[in-house]
Parts: C-alpha cells; structure tokens; sequence
C-alpha cells in the first residue's frame, strides 16, 4: 500500500457510470478446512501447497462496504499507456519538455501497473506487489492469461485429464466431492465470478489443475490481474460486481487508511458497514448434497463468524447512503462543528425518510 506525500489530499473522480449504490460486494468466504476434513473432503492440503494459509486466515474479518463502494467507483489503470498520456500531456502544457526523459519532467519512472483510486482525498495504489504482501507470499509460479483457439488448445486435454480424469470433456456432475469445493472455493475467494457465466473459461481451469497438481501457480498475478479484468467490466460494460471486498478492506486497513481517516473523526471501526462472508465448513457439503443430513455434524472446533452490527437513528438530518460518500462525510463533519453533536456513519439511513 502506498500513500503519496503530494498532493496529500486529493478526490478523484468516479471512472464508470454506475452509482455507488448499484455496486454488488462479492465478500469472499471463509474456509474451515477442519470441519472439511471431518466430513471427508480434506483440501488443505492443496492451498498449503500454494503457501495459501496466511491468505485464508484472513478471510474470516471484516469487508468495510462503506470503504469499497467509492474505493471502486473512482479506480483507474495506470498501465503504460497511462503513463504515456501522462507524458503526453506534460509536453503539452510544457514543450520544452519533448524529448525528455520522465525523471526530467519530474515523473515518477514508470515501474508496474497499478489500480489506483482515493477515499476521501487519500490516495491508494494497489499492484501485484502490494497483493502479494498482504497475501504473505511471493509473486512467483506459473500464470497462464490471453490463450487464443481456446477449443483447439492443447490445454483442453490436459486439464481434463486432471479435473475429469477423462480426456474428453466432462459435466460438473462428473467432479468428486474436492474438486467440487476446490471449484467452489475457487470461485468464491480466488477468482470470484460475481454474477458470471457458470462455466469457468480455459484459464480459469489452467487455474484450478495448477492447484491439484501442486505446481506452483502465481496467484497474487492471478487475483490482480483479475481485479484489473473485472475493473474494466466495471467501466465499460457497467458490470455492477466488485471482487475482493475482504482483500480490498484489508489492503486500506494495512496501508494506513482507516486510521488515517478515524483520525478525521469521520468514523470509528464499527461504522464502516462492516460484513463478514458465510463460512464454508461441513454444513456447506451438507447444502451442496455432497453428503447426507444424517452425515453433517456440528463440531465444537467450528469457526465462528465475525458479527456486524447497525442501528438507525431517529430523527436523522437529510442525508442517506445513496449520497456520495463525500457529501456524507463533508455533512458529518460540518454538522459536528456546527452543532457539536457527532453523527455516527452507520446511522445513516439507507434512504430518506419515507422514500424521498
């Protein structure tokens, strides 16, 4: 995570159409590998392979939906054509400046893509280096993207020979019970899929057989680059789903951000409409009838969801989670130096009073 020193406070604009209030949190899902276990779908295996365990640790905290909504609407790509444009632009305004290195234009050099944003005038950055600290392991191992004659590759034949045990192409029927949940698991805290197609594409396969085979795959390039892919359904094709919500809100709480802005008194840690995923454990294989009602029990080991609490107040001022999350805050924070009465975020109403 990385937090410029100038300009030290400054909100971008939003990048795509939608509003803040029709994007969708995929809030990835926690895994109890032990209730699995108990009830014959041993798995951990396989993610501590992938040197996993400190990312699934993580799972099981909060997603902070008020953070991330306006965190995704105001994200850009800051690719090599961005950082061209940027040149571009400075020899428009300066044109002695053609011909110039970008150390000369007084350009930071241009070292990896990035997705950045702001919240509340806070810049944030995130990179396929910055996920894989927060994952605590190394972007290394095998990654697999932009594979042309998808039916004719000699992938195909491979992975179904690892996921089917078939050279033919198989139904998800034809899956065993852990490569179900791997799927599952897969689709739910890797690569979520949001509302997406039911089918996986080739990738997404070469993906998965990486995992059962045990070679390493590169996994924090697979979740950025899929961020970036879904950042880009976002802008152009207004695809309402962000991935991520508990990666996103652990990537703003390791860089600094929310103490940056609890130090605004704009909030404390309750009032960032906080959510926990559903944890995946033997109940799951029960709902999935992977096993019977009679086989499922519930373990004393189990884990336990994180809780998240919300109230709303009477007699609110006009204001409701509909507004930007600026005009929310700019409202807070001029009605606690007008009136020295602070108002919680949480109690925001989701709309105004009576429908307004």
């Amino acid at each position: 995570m990385q937090q410029e020193a100038a300009p030290a406070y400054d909100i971008k604009g939003r990048t795509m159409s939608l509003e803040e209030w029709d994007l969708k949190i995929q809030t990835e899902n926690p895994v109890d590998f032990t209730s699995l276990a108990f009830h014959g779908c041993d798995i951990s295996r396989y993610y501590e392979a992938q040197g996993l365990v400190g990312y699934f640790n993580l799972l099981n905290g909060p997603t902070y939906q008020t953070l991330v909504r306006p965190f995704w609407l105001r994200e850009s790509i800051y690719d090599r054509e961005a950082a061209k444009l940027e040149e571009t632009e400075k020899v428009l305004l300066h044109s002695e400046l053609e011909g110039k290195s970008r150390e000369e234009m007084g350009l930071e050099p241009f070292e990896s893509i990035e997705i950045r944003s702001s919240i509340m005038g806070i810049h944030v950055h995130i990179s396929e280096e910055i996920i894989s600290f927060v994952l605590r392991r190394t972007a290394e191992g095998t990654y697999k993207a932009g594979i042309k004659n998808v039916k004719t590759n000699p992938w195909n034949e491979i992975i179904h020979q690892t996921i089917f045990n078939s050279k033919e192409k198989g139904v998800y029927a034809d899956l065993s019970m852990e490569k179900k949940m791997m799927l599952k698991i897969q689709n739910e805290n890797l690569l979520p899929k949001g509302g997406g197609s039911d089918q996986p594409s080739l990738e997404h396969k070469i993906f998965l057989h990486l995992f059962i085979k045990g070679e390493k795959a590169n996994v924090p390039r697979y979740i950025f680059r899929h961020m970036i892919h879904q950042l880009r359904e976002s802008q152009l094709k207004n695809r309402c789903w962000i991935p991520y919500g508990r990666l996103i809100s652990e990537i703003l709480h390791q860089g600094g951000i929310l103490n940056a802005l609890s130090n605004m008194n704009f909030f404390t840690y309750e009032q960032l409409g906080t959510k926990t995923g559903k944890i995946i454990n033997g109940e799951t294989l029960k709902n999935m009838r992977l096993i019977s009602k009679e086989s499922y029990k519930k373990l004393d080991t189990n884990m336990k969801e994180s809780d998240a609490v919300s109230a709303i107040m009477k007699d609110f001022p006009p204001i409701c989670k509909q507004d930007p999350l600026e005009v929310q805050m700019n409202f807070i924070k001029d009605h606690f130096a007008t009136i020295g009465t602070k108002i919680n975020l949480e109690d925001v109403p989701e709309t105004m009073y009576e429908g307004a």
